[in-house]
């Protein structure tokens, strides 16, 4: 039996709202879907309970936040509205919470859903809780940063939700080297019914404070996200490698990441998988441990809802419209007055009842409004994300046609090669194998570290810069053809030392036998001048003095990795192979800089 790990218990209150997600940039930036095994018509009033609870103490600005049905207005910028829907027996089967709050910066709208399977249906969950946080910049959403609310821990610690065969936790559950717990974490990540990412951290071999006060930071923040597990010893590590195998092991002090569809029978599976490792987990200067929170979270917003939840509609208020009208039918019929002072009493009671009314009307009219004018925003959202997603798509089919053109080429030359040998009697040349290339690196940081494989280019470039492109979820791509791009920068260098007279991109339109050649559409050796007017001191990164006595030099000479999305990394260099270093210093991996087509 798995249990929660007391060593990882928080030692302080943390803020109410978590700091660490990224900018806005959809309408959606935090969902989860929890899944409540074996609940009954309680869930309800824990639900209510802990969500009016945690809007009474949300900075202390709504102490007075009512728990019953309909529109309230908390003050004059936040509505808090509340709807249950109920069964033929008059028994509520689903709740909706929703917390609308207008500032100058955003709208921001919180929702807490909740729904009970109804009797005769076959679900696969008994009830499912969802809590969603939207945000609707009022201008420039840069500086926006929305937190995960607060209230999904509380949740998660009140109704014990499952994921597939696992379950959620506020706390890391501790795996010993106990031959069942073991084998019950890796069931649990090769779950095909896991909806959320499981994250996997194994404690340090020595005893190190820093590791385990950003454990106690991080896994709480993961909470409702993910799945929360924790290697006990250096023996539960031992045993969770044999077990699971050595492309998916978690080494000491390292945190690693399982998406779905884990399968530890095939090794390239590994990559997807993606860990922080023991050495940036105890750096104090590295940031990356952050990152773990916001990918749990990027991964469970954009994981499909149950089917519970997908269905669920809540309509207009027919009961509260129908005590409006039958309060409007209910007034006094004018009668003959005894005098003058009774007539005026008279008229102004119902002035006042039908000034009710219409201040009612009023307010509903406009709440219409607002959520109206939100759902336009939302409908906006959704088909930019769908015109994204068509988009990558294509983009991927590409990156793949041009992978499968380039490797058909390369087989049809190893062919002719072959073929010319074998005709020039050279069996045994025709026939050896080749050298095995390095393998393809599996993020920035992995290729980090193996930078040193390259000894004609010399890298000057920031390594947190180039680290931080491992967050994008394309970062496995571009990690390769980063390696392939140093790989030719390197080859050209040698070439380049050996007579080649040109410059690399001549060196990419006709490669030497033998050379690691580059795409030259890929190339760009030199900026625009309005590009370099605006933005040229974005182009200057470290060199050795011996280059430029200031120590930095402008590189407008970049290698392409992407050509899409706002990312689209870039590898500036500077070719000094004729100077004095005779290398190409690379000054910078990461993020496409500012030109004069960037927003």
């Amino acid at each position: 039996m798995l249990t929660t790990s007391a060593s990882l218990l928080p030692t302080r209150p943390r803020p109410a709202e978590d700091s660490s997600a990224p900018g806005v940039h959809d309408q959606l930036v935090f969902r989860t879907a929890l899944t409540v095994p074996d609940a009954d018509r309680s869930l309800f009033e824990a639900v209510r309970s802990e969500t009016i609870t945690w809007i009474k103490t949300k900075q202390n600005r709504y102490p007075d936040a009512p728990s019953t049905s309909g529109v309230h207005h908390l003050d004059a910028t936040t509505v808090l509205t509340s709807q249950s829907r109920y069964d033929e027996k008059g028994a509520e089967w689903a709740l909706r919470i929703q917390l609308r709050e207008d500032r100058p910066e955003a709208t921001w709208r919180t929702t807490v859903t909740a729904v009970l399977a109804l009797p005769g249906t076959e679900p696969t969950a008994a009830a499912a809780v969802a809590v969603a946080l939207e945000c609707f910049p009022n201008g420039n959403p840069e500086g926006l940063r929305p937190g995960r609310p607060a209230i999904v821990e509380k949740l998660v610690a009140k109704l014990r939700p499952v994921d597939g065969c696992g379950r959620l936790t506020v706390h890391a559950l501790q795996v010993t080297r106990a031959r069942a717990q073991v084998n019950d974490l890796i069931e649990v990540l090769c779950d095909p019914d896991r909806h959320h990412p499981v994250v996997v951290a194994a404690r340090t071999t020595d005893p190190d404070p820093l590791w385990s006060r950003r454990m106690r930071q991080v896994m709480p923040q993961c909470a409702g996200s993910a799945g929360l597990y924790l290697l006990a010893d250096e023996a539960a590590v031992d045993a969770f490698r044999r077990e699971i195998g050595e492309h998916h092991r978690v080494a000491p002090g390292a945190v690693r990441t399982f998406l779905t569809g884990t399968d530890p029978a095939w090794p390239p599976d590994a990559a997807r998988h993606r860990f922080v490792s023991p050495a940036r987990m105890r750096d104090p200067a590295d940031r990356a441990w952050n990152a773990i929170a916001r990918a749990a979270q990027r991964h469970a917003t954009q994981a499909p809802i149950p089917q519970l939840l997908r269905d669920l509609r809540f309509p207009d208020d027919e009961a509260a419209t129908q005590r409006r009208r039958d309060a409007l039918t209910a007034v006094p019929q004018p009668r003959v007055p005894d005098d003058t002072l009774n007539e005026i009493r008279h008229l102004r009671e119902e002035n006042a009842l039908l000034l009710g009314l219409l201040r009612t009307a009023d307010e509903e009219i406009e709440e219409k409004r607002t959520s109206t004018r939100l759902a336009e925003r939302t409908t906006a959202s959704l088909e930019d994300q769908l015109a994204r997603a068509r988009q990558e798509s294509l983009h991927n089919l590409q990156d793949a046609v041009e992978a499968l053109e380039e490797a058909q080429r390369a087989q049809t030359e190893a062919n002719q090669l072959r073929s010319r040998l074998y005709q020039q009697g050279r069996h045994e040349d025709a026939t050896a194998p080749v050298d095995e290339p390095h393998p393809l690196p599996t993020s920035f940081e992995e290729l980090w570290d193996r930078r040193e494989t390259f000894t004609r280019v010399l890298l000057t470039a920031d390594r947190e810069t180039c680290i931080d492109l491992d967050d994008n979820d394309r970062a496995r791509v571009w990690a390769g053809k980063a390696w392939v791009a140093l790989r030719a920068l390197d080859s050209y260098a040698e070439q380049a030392q050996s007579g080649f007279k040109g410059a690399f991109y001549d060196f990419c339109t006709a490669p030497l036998p033998g050379a690691q050649g580059w795409p030259a559409k890929q190339v760009a050796m030199a900026e625009g001048s309005a590009t370099m007017d605006q933005f040229g001191g974005q182009r200057v990164f470290p060199v050795p003095e011996t280059v430029d006595p200031s120590g930095q030099a402008v590189m407008e000479a970049h290698l392409k990795l992407d050509s899409k999305g706002a990312t689209s990394p870039r590898v500036h260099f500077l070719d000094d192979t004729k100077g004095t270093t005779q290398k190409i210093i690379v000054g910078y991996i990461g993020p496409h800089l500012r030109n004069t087509k960037t927003n």
